[in-house]
């Protein structure tokens, strides 16, 4: 499978803008000694600038339009990451970024997806929820993939015979081959791909030399063609340079979202989850970084995106943000219910909701707002346990006590109150602690009793004074 990104530069520079300026022409120029239009706006092609052009020839054409510096180390960059999304559909992918296409060998996929059609359209809804515009080439051999894809043939020729059929009619100028050798091939009346394919391969060599036999073998998969396999980066990182200035946060969130939508198919590619991230708004001069975790690792581009709007309510903004930048250092192995193989129930949702309600909290009142309990390994139940300010790096790995069978879960636990003789306690059991403390050891005996309430509650008798004691109440 060939996948092409014709317009990866100007939907690059759309994912920043929520409502694209239409009617405004809008040129990518590249650099150098004569600046040329790298890619146009449809406003642009329509009054006549082309990819290709001269900017003063352009520049004749158009009224006014806005124009953007070509930057070829983002646009391969973005091919890459868009490699890693790819991922998902072939554990052999190879980004072809000078000519912004990506490869993918998906013999071994067809089963999976359900066939090469139903592949390749789940392939390009992937890319166009973020944003990308994909022409898609099936074929054989990865040199009819991209000659497909670039001609925008729907055949998918399976076999050998079909694969030569479908070639057949192809004009020889949409083949890769250099301009001197297309205009000797059409002055001896050539036309077509089938063409060629009817002459003896001596005859071509001797009369335009060995590329060209070496390109029909490789269009008809007769010769090999090695595409090393593509290693994403174990980090995420995803930068988005803003055309315009931001100066709300409340406009950060159509920016975020298209970042947040690529991290999520990006960690799903790669089979890897995250439990925090950082987002750095960028500056003219300086910088500002937010962070955020969750309880548990989650890769849902609305999850994330839902607190990081609650937390970019609480920032002001120190000067115009003109980009932003996703990164997670620390990438995770995906949760067992996540759904790429095993998903919960779908009605399901406590499970799903729970771990997020501490993260949202710290995301709109801060991250001192919420604290876990860390045992102390103490048996004092008022003494056994501590605020712990990051609740993720707690393990829950302690088995029940007997106590605890037996009355559930506990609900709230306090210093030891004084109270009358309860009447018909249910035992529970003795404690005997503190025997070297000093004189401040503790004998005592913890019962079960209800209150008028009915409310359960945690007592103890001290085996030293004979008092009764309020330890708290269980759920």
């Amino acid at each position: 499978m060939a996948v092409e990104l014709p317009h990866l530069a100007l939907e690059q520079l759309a994912r920043s803008e929520p409502t694209p300026a239409r009617g405004t022409p809008l040129l990518i120029v590249e650099s150098g000694p004569r600046q040329r239009v790298h890619a146009a706006s449809r406003a642009a092609r329509r009054a006549g600038a082309r990819p290709g052009i001269a900017l003063a020839d352009a520049l004749a054409v158009l009224d006014t339009p806005h124009l953007v510096d070509y930057d070829p180390a983002a646009l391969h960059a973005q091919v890459e990451r868009l490699a890693g999304v790819l991922l998902q559909f072939s554990d052999h992918v190879h980004p072809e970024p000078a000519a912004q296409r990506i490869m993918l060998e998906v013999g071994r996929s067809r089963r999976l997806f359900g066939g090469l059609e139903a592949l390749r359209e789940q392939t390009r809804q992937t890319l166009a929820a973020l944003g990308f515009h994909a022409r898609i080439g099936l074929a054989r051999s990865p040199a009819a993939a991209r000659l497909l894809a670039g001609l925008r043939h729907p055949e998918i020729p399976e076999t050998a015979e079909a694969l030569r059929r479908t070639l057949g009619p192809i004009p020889l100028q949409a083949l890769p081959l250099s301009a001197a050798t297309c205009e000797a091939l059409q002055a001896t009346g050539l036309r077509r791909l089938e063409d060629l394919l009817r002459l003896s391969r001596e005859a071509l060599a001797q009369r335009h030399g060995a590329e060209l036999i070496r390109l029909l073998d490789q269009l008809l998969g007769r010769q090999p063609e090695t595409l090393p396999r593509f290693s994403p980066a174990a980090e995420l990182d995803l930068p988005l340079r803003l055309e315009h200035e931001i100066h709300a946060t409340t406009a950060l969130a159509f920016p975020l979202k298209r970042l947040l939508r690529q991290a999520e198919a990006q960690l799903r590619g790669i089979g890897r989850s995250l439990q925090g991230m950082a987002l750095e708004l960028q500056h003219r001069e300086t910088r500002t970084r937010l962070e955020l975790a969750l309880g548990e690792p989650d890769i849902r581009a609305t999850q994330w995106l839902e607190l990081w709007q609650t937390r970019l309510e609480r920032v002001t903004l120190k000067a115009p943000v003109i980009g932003l930048r996703l990164h997670a250092d620390r990438l995770l192995d995906p949760p067992t219910t996540s759904a790429a193989l095993l998903t919960t129930a779908p009605g399901d949702h406590a499970t799903a909701t729970l771990p997020t309600a501490p993260a949202r909290i710290r995301a709109r009142l801060g991250n001192a707002a919420v604290c876990g309990l860390e045992n102390r390994r103490t048996p004092l139940p008022e003494a056994a346990q501590r605020p712990c300010p990051q609740p993720e790096a707690l393990h829950h790995t302690d088995t029940l006590p007997a106590a605890q069978g037996v009355c559930g879960n506990a609900f709230w636990v306090q210093e030891p109150v004084s109270i009358a003789p309860p009447v018909a306690p249910q035992p529970l059991g003795r404690l005997e602690d503190g025997w070297w403390d000093h004189g401040h050891d503790q004998r005592r005996d913890y019962a079960l009793a209800r209150d008028p309430h009915g409310r359960r509650l945690w007592l103890f008798r001290c085996l030293r004074s004979g008092r009764w004691f309020h330890q708290g109440y269980w759920g």
